[in-house]
């Protein structure tokens, strides 16, 4: 059977740590799946936090998530240490792929793949907008990490 395949191109531009919790296990003891999209989701928040946005304003705009691919490696337990990467995919005026590596700390072991798509997103008009350039030359920069 296929499997969902795929690479991580460009090195991370934005790393946060924590620690697995009871509340990311699932019944087999181990990291749910739904919770390595939340994981994620922090990940990002906090990166966008650092740079004095949030996913409603980016230079007066937001973003919504269009997609996204998981791809499990490994398990992850009650207490792991872990890190989430982010490293930056294709982008356009539009639209940008971020992409995701949950690792455990313990032992470098990679837990998770992850590519999410990102669009630029007007809330107040519930449409898709190009991004503010200012964001756009942000993201040109993030290529060169």
């Amino acid at each position: 059977m296929e499997r969902v395949k795929f690479k991580i191109e460009n090195n991370p531009f934005f790393i946060w740590k924590s620690d697995l919790h009871v509340s990311h296990m699932n019944y087999g003891n181990h990291l749910a799946n739904d919770k390595v999209l939340t994981l994620c989701h922090e990940a990002r928040v906090r990166w966008l936090r650092e740079k004095g946005f949030s996913e409603l304003d980016i230079y007066g705009f937001g973003l919504i998530q269009s997609d996204t691919m998981v791809m499990y490696k490994s398990q992850g337990h009650i207490g792991d240490p872990i890190a989430v990467e982010i490293s930056l995919g294709e982008y356009n005026s539009k639209a940008f792929n971020l992409f995701y590596k949950i690792v455990n700390l313990k032992d470098n072991a990679e837990i998770a793949r992850i590519k999410t798509g990102m669009l630029n997103f007007d809330y107040k008009t519930n449409s898709i907008v190009n991004a503010d350039p200012k964001f756009l030359e942000y993201l040109k920069e993030l290529t060169d990490v």
